[in-house]
């Protein structure tokens, strides 16, 4: 039995549309109860509402999902109201951006006692604490996220102004093709976390770990190495818990490294090294003062796009540690009866989990209050598998497509042809070969190792600031974003000429 759509949302503004395209990217799976008590109000999202509560906006971010019967049933884009504190918004950032330097946010103390915390959390054995005290660590892992919080607000506005100072001069120095270019000398975590995919599969591939089983020791070291390292970043979605972790999920590690180790890629990184020289070539740069001050604005621009990146990355490290206690909960209440599986806890929200104040005296009439909650929330889950948080068509509205089969934003300039492969999870990875189209319903830093080997890029969700986007630009292969329904109208083997300048993925002749 599948439930009913949604009631239709209405017509969308510009910017309630554009909300609901970094939403539809977040969120490709349904919520469960879990996920709305805990990390969707602490997690990105939640950082999102605080950075823009604090500079006067309200409303944004909240409320976006819609629950009935516990579930969520529905998403509906955010409409952001000024309060009077906008007013003076813009004298709030100049002073934040002139006391913090983005380039300086690792030193920051807030930081460091963040990263000492969030080590302390992840050395506790979960499985050897009383019911009380790992009754305690969701919390715990939720009021991390605090510090990292602030630090966004407080260098946000510095990343902010550097971008907007570089792209305000390029214009004027007619050199605005440049500008994406600039921005890629930034060194990322992410940039870490390919580099330490690409080694990885230099190792599987000398071992021969994809074709062994047990795989080899050398391997098997560097992969806990990996994990360790990077194994908290998301598989599916940065502001749920309940999907795995890369840690949750090696596999999906290895269906990267299989990507990796299996073929030479056909599309290369773009040299992008003299992206400055070309601008310093500019006859009004001719003066050492000029040029020095150009490249110290282009230095600020790549440590603001670095900022943004890795504060995500190390803004996401107490998900791993709510996730595991969450199960370690959900395992005990297995073992009394309560739940059929771990993962059943999902279903159930945090604040009821704290009800229960000792597992080992769990009443008769509370435990069956309790299945019949997760029983009766499954069911209604389970009948809306089917059906979308929210009709793409009131995002991406359709459009004359002419002999085109999809139309969408064109984000990623040229024309590439090539076989389609759709990948719609993690889990799939492995199945890209070089020089296939890559057909996906969004897309997360997980994805970017795909970008080296896929010819071109077309996703269901996003626009053209979104990850998939910018990550195509990087690699340079044409890419559209938007198409509502791309990973449904095209098949794999089907062959398709992708036109990343007009947004068109046409049939190949």
């Amino acid at each position: 039995m599948t439930a009913l759509p949604p009631p239709p949302v209405g017509r969308l503004n510009p910017l309630r549309r554009r909300l609901a395209t970094v939403l539809m990217e977040y969120l490709p799976e349904r919520p469960y109860p879990i996920d709305m008590s805990t990390w969707v109000p602490y997690g990105p999202a939640g950082l999102m509402r605080n950075v823009l509560g604090s500079f006067g906006v309200r409303r944004a971010f909240d409320g976006f999902l819609q629950e009935e019967d516990g579930v969520v049933y529905r998403l509906v884009p955010p409409s952001p109201k000024p309060a009077p504190k906008v007013l003076i918004a813009p004298f709030l950032v100049l002073a934040k951006a002139m006391r913090y330097d983005p380039a300086k946010w690792t030193r920051d103390r807030r930081f460091r006692d963040y990263l000492a915390k969030v080590e302390e959390l992840r050395s506790r054995d979960l499985g050897a604490l009383p019911w009380g005290e790992l009754l305690r660590v969701p919390r715990q892992a939720l009021a991390l996220v605090a510090p990292v919080a602030d630090l966004r607000v407080d260098y946000l506005p510095g990343t902010g102004l550097a971008l907007l100072r570089l792209l305000v001069a390029v214009r004027l120095l007619g050199r605005r093709e440049l500008f994406a270019d600039l921005l890629h000398g930034a060194r990322t975590r992410t940039t870490d976390t390919n580099e330490a995919l690409e080694r990885l599969a230099a190792v599987a591939k000398r071992t021969g770990a994809l074709e062994s089983d047990p795989p080899p020791a050398e391997f098997a070291r560097a992969l806990a190495a990996f994990l360790d390292e990077y194994g908290h970043r998301e598989t599916a979605s940065p502001i749920l818990v309940t999907p795995p972790t890369w840690g949750d999920a090696p596999e999906v590690v290895l269906g990267l490294v299989k990507v990796l180790s299996g073929s030479t890629p056909e599309q290369e990184r773009p040299a992008r090294g003299d992206a400055l020289e070309r601008l310093l070539a500019h006859p009004w740069l001719r003066s050492e003062g000029r040029r020095a001050l150009v490249t110290r604005w282009v230095e600020a621009a790549r440590a603001g796009v670095a900022f943004r990146e890795d504060s995500h990355f190390s803004f996401t490290m107490p998900q791993p540690v709510l996730r595991r206690a969450l199960l370690e909960l959900g395992r005990r209440l297995r073992a009394a009866g309560v739940l059929t599986t771990p993962e059943d806890v999902f279903h159930l929200r945090m604040e009821e989990l704290e009800e229960i104040h000792d597992v080992a005296a769990l009443s008769g009439a509370h435990a069956e209050r309790l299945r019949e909650l997760v029983a009766r929330r499954a069911l209604k889950r389970e009948e809306l598998s089917g059906v979308r948080l929210i009709d793409p068509a009131a995002i991406f509205p359709p459009s004359v497509t002419g002999d085109a089969l999809l139309t969408g934003t064109p984000a990623g300039g040229g024309t590439a042809t090539g076989p389609v492969k759709v990948i719609t999870k993690p889990a799939e990875f492995g199945r890209l070969a070089t020089g296939d189209v890559l057909v996906c319903p969004y897309t997360n830093p997980s994805w970017t190792p795909l970008f080296q080997h896929a010819a071109a890029v077309v996703v269901d969700t996003g626009g053209a600031a979104s990850h998939a986007a910018i990550v195509a630009r990087e690699y340079g292969i044409p890419a559209v974003m938007g198409t509502g329904t791309g990973t449904s109208v095209l098949k794999d083997g089907q062959l398709v000429t992708v036109h990343g300048d007009t947004g068109t993925v046409t049939g190949a002749s």
